[in-house]
């Protein structure tokens, strides 16, 4: 009441775990309500609703930028990614003698489609829902293997062992480049999550008609307060310039376009109060059986 200030706009409280935004305002009346005192009135204007829908507003601008850079990005990255696999092949044929140069340009081509489909899963996730991915029978332990793979390039994180308990015979239909995308994703979140030393592993669950694809961490969990938040763009909990917020993002989009659904039970242990369990659930491949006559 004693501040300056006859307005404050946009003031932000804590109450009940939530931020709360408000307007204040404060008027003095004139005339006295009593002989030696003068009034004043307090407005205060709850503004949460009108700084949600800002915030809505804001974050679709950015996708809406998104998508606008999405194509001019695919454009400037794809041309050179070309070149660099047309040299990378052309060495492969010319020096087909020499074993190991034949080896490093097949390890450069295989990293070129690797930034190829990294491109393309941005070009997917700025034009959700009008792009097409092939429908075929996926082995989900070749698809976890090939993941493990790739993030097995990157040695600047803790030392996590990686796990793939993947069943052989357990298939689903999808697109497997996309499904490795998920397994990518996943996996690198579980590994920043995870103290060195410890394990993330992959394994799988088949049922009649779809079959579970589960990766589990070591790490401290994932707080009740930002469980609902995890899978919006944007959303990160990484340091500036470490995440973009848009992994989780791009796996919820695959996973529904697969028919899919993602289930999140964190702790996993519940006797620790640690670790995160991440279930994928997949239609499952079931092999044609032909008619006997």
């Amino acid at each position: 009441i004693n501040l300056p200030d006859e307005h404050l706009h946009k003031q932000h409280l804590a109450l009940d775990g939530q931020t709360r935004w408000l307007n204040l305002h404060k008027a003095a009346i004139d005339e006295p309500l009593a002989p030696g005192n003068s009034g004043l009135v307090l407005l205060v204007e709850d503004l949460t609703e009108t700084q949600m829908l800002e915030d809505k507003l804001v974050h679709s601008e950015r996708l809406a930028s998104i998508g606008r850079l999405a194509a001019g990005v695919a454009h400037e990255i794809g041309n050179p990614i070309t070149g660099i696999a047309c040299l990378a092949q052309n060495l492969r044929e010319e020096r087909e003698e020499d074993s190991e140069l034949k080896e490093i340009s097949g390890q450069i081509l295989e990293q070129t489609k690797r930034v190829s489909r990294i491109v393309q899963s941005l070009m997917s996730f700025a034009h959700a829902g009008s792009h097409q991915h092939s429908d075929e029978p996926v082995c989900l332990a070749e698809v976890a293997q090939d993941a493990i793979g790739l993030l097995a390039l990157n040695r600047r994180n803790f030392e996590v062992q990686f796990y793939n308990l993947c069943d052989p015979d357990h298939w689903v239909e999808g697109d497997p480049q996309r499904l490795a995308q998920v397994l990518i994703n996943l996996l690198s979140n579980a590994r920043d999550a995870s103290p060195p030393g410890s394990a993330v592993r992959v394994k799988s669950e088949a049922g009649e008609h779809t079959v579970d694809l589960i990766v589990e961490d070591e790490g401290s969990g994932i707080p009740k307060n930002i469980m609902d938040r995890l899978f919006e763009p944007f959303f990160t909990t990484k340091d500036p310039g470490e995440g973009t917020g848009l992994g989780l993002a791009l796996v919820y989009s695959i996973v529904e376009e697969h028919y899919g659904q993602i289930t999140i039970d964190s702790p996993a242990d519940v006797q620790s109060q640690r670790g995160t369990r991440i279930r994928v659930t997949l239609p499952r491949h079931v092999e044609a059986t032909s008619a006997v006559n």
